[in-house]
Order: structure tokens, then sequence, then C-alpha cells
């Protein structure tokens, strides 16, 4: 009988407890329901109205807070895997000097005779290829062109201009227009060549770099897949504020698939990814600096880009520095050598 008295009494009290909770959750809840029929009294009485999600001095919702910030980390974990030594990265342009001009030895010929760097021989014969097989064979108007030889060209055109009547002066900023100042021209790269598909050149011999071969169906195919092996419009439409180039729709520029796609589905200029990727690495950076490491190695590490704790040290192991896709993302790279006990 006391056993039964006994459990009886749990039983009282834990449905007392429950009953607690339960009168706690609609004391809690009550406030807010009678603040929110306040407030619709008071928006019926001076006809005003208010967002159902809070907003923040700036006007934005939680909801569209939260959006942006899933918005911005899938950018983030789509954002090509590069480094901003790449060869493939250089930049070179009206406002950018070539630092060196590509080795002699380091060039390619394609199929059509034309040099470019050797390593985008490949990939160039195959957008060929494919551009053929689409009903759109390429006809190849430019490829590498030297420092030298841009002068030569450059020069020429000064002295044509300067033997009509112009002084110097006028006569380069003449030429400037339609020539590239020798040093800052892609082409001292190889990794940009000018084309146009053969209906185009049988039909504007006159003048066949017109940005009018964008509104063509070659050029429509070009834009639409020459990032499928790896080249880019170099100058797009609407960006000569930042490339200084008007748009050129026959200039393809290699950069590499990963890159290339990402820059025409964000409608970027190269300009605008070599931003973009500095951020991005800065950012990386930081987050890997201020890390704390859970590895009992990982204080022999040292995040400055070059030495171990010990001169002698062993190369780090490839699966042990799995950064960003098994990639090292930044020019200022985590040393590979760790020290050696002893």
């Amino acid at each position: 009988m006391k056993k039964y008295y006994g459990m009886a009494a749990a039983a009282g009290f834990l449905f007392m407890v429950l009953l607690t909770i339960q009168v706690n959750r609609v004391t809690a809840v009550t406030p807010t329901k009678s603040a929110s029929i306040a407030r619709s009294t008071d928006q019926a009485t001076t006809g005003e109205t208010t967002e159902t999600n809070e907003k923040d001095p700036n006007g934005n919702t939680q909801e569209s807070q939260e959006q942006a910030s899933a918005s911005d980390e899938v950018n983030e974990e789509d954002f090509p895997t590069v480094s901003l030594d790449d060869w493939s990265l250089v930049l070179v342009g009206p406002n950018n000097k070539i630092k060196s001009e590509i080795a002699q030895k380091d060039l390619g010929k394609l199929s059509n005779g034309y040099l470019v760097d050797q390593r985008i021989v490949s990939a160039y014969e195959k957008l060929a290829d494919a551009a053929k097989a689409a009903g759109y064979p390429l006809v190849m108007v430019s490829a590498y062109r030297s420092v030298a030889y841009q002068e030569e060209i450059f020069n020429a055109n000064v002295n044509t201009l300067m033997s009509q009547g112009h002084t110097k002066e006028e006569a380069i900023r003449i030429t400037k227009l339609t020539f590239t100042e020798p040093g800052y021209s892609e082409h001292h790269t190889g990794l940009a060549v000018d084309v146009v598909d053969q209906d185009w050149y049988q039909n504007h011999t006159g003048e066949l770099l017109n940005e009018g071969f964008g509104d063509t169906e070659g050029g429509k195919w070009l834009q639409a897949h020459a990032r499928e092996y790896g080249f880019i419009i170099r100058y797009p439409k609407g960006k000569h504020a930042i490339t200084q180039i008007d748009y050129e729709p026959w200039h393809l520029r290699y950069v590499g698939v990963e890159v290339a796609t990402y820059i025409e589905e964000q409608e970027l200029t190269f300009e605008e990814f070599l931003e973009e990727a500095k951020e991005h690495i800065a950012r990386k950076e930081a987050e890997l600096s201020s890390h704390e490491w859970e590895d009992p190695l990982a204080e022999d590490w040292i995040y400055e880009g070059s030495l171990a704790k010990s001169q002698e040290s062993s190369e780090l192991p490839q699966d042990e520095l799995l950064l960003n896709g098994g990639n090292l993302f930044s020019e200022n790279v985590f040393s590979q050598t760790k020290e050696v006990k002893k």
C-alpha cells in the first residue's frame, strides 16, 4: 500500500510540474499577442501599415539579410581557386604595361600558322573545331605580337601622319586611337587572339574588326561557348570605363575554363574579376590566420609563407593541406615545411 501511495504522489508531482510549464508558456505568449492586437488597432486608427519582417536602420528586412548572407556564402564557395601569380591571369592593357615578354621558345604554332603561348594551343584548336562543327569556322586575324613588332607598326603610322602635316604629338595621339601603344597590348602575352567567322571574313573585307560582328550568329556563338574552352570576350560591351577599350567581340583572351565560366556568368570584366580575386584571397587569409588549430601538429607550422621552426624540414603530404578544393589560393602560400623532431 505504501508503494502505491508513493507512486501516486510521484505521479501527482509530475502532473503539477507539467501544468506549471504549460502555464508559463501561455503567460509568455499572451503579452506578445496582446501587443500584436494593440499594434493592429493603432494601424487601423492611423491608416498606417507595417511589414511583418523587422527592418534594420537601412531598411533591410531580416529575411533579405539572411538571403544576402546565403548568397555571399554561395559566391565564396563558387569562386574559382586561383593565385594572382597564375600565368593565365597576367594583366596587360592601357594602364598595365607587360612586365616581361614571353620567350620565343615558349610559343607554339597553331594549325593556321599563327603563334600563341604553347600552353593554349590545344584549347584554341578545340574551340576552333567546335566552332566549325557548329557551322561557324573561325578565321584568325591576329595572335601573338612582340613588343618590337608593335613598335614598328605604331611608329610607321605616326610617321605617316606626320608626313601629312600633323605634329608628332598629334600623330601619336591619333595613332593611339587605332593602335595599342607598344608594351600595352594583350597580344604580347601570347594569350590573346582576334578571330571572326568565315562568313563575316568574306563579306566584310574592308572592315573585319567591327563590333557588328558581335550581332552575327557566329559572334553570338563565341560569346556563349568560348568560355567552355577557357576564353573570354576580353572587352565586353558597355565596359569601356573599366577596360579603357571599346567593345571588341572578336578579341578572345585565355584565362582558363573555371575563371572564364565565372567571369561570363557574373558578367564581369577581367579587371573586375582580379579585384574580386584579391578580396577573396584576403578574406581567406584572414580566416585562416585567425583559425585556432586543434591539430597537435599545428604549433609546428608558421603562416608566414616561407619558414618553419627548424631549418631542417620535410615536405608536407598533399592531403594535409587541402584548402579550397585542394589548392593553395594565395600568393603568400602556407609553408610546406615542418619541424623535424630530434
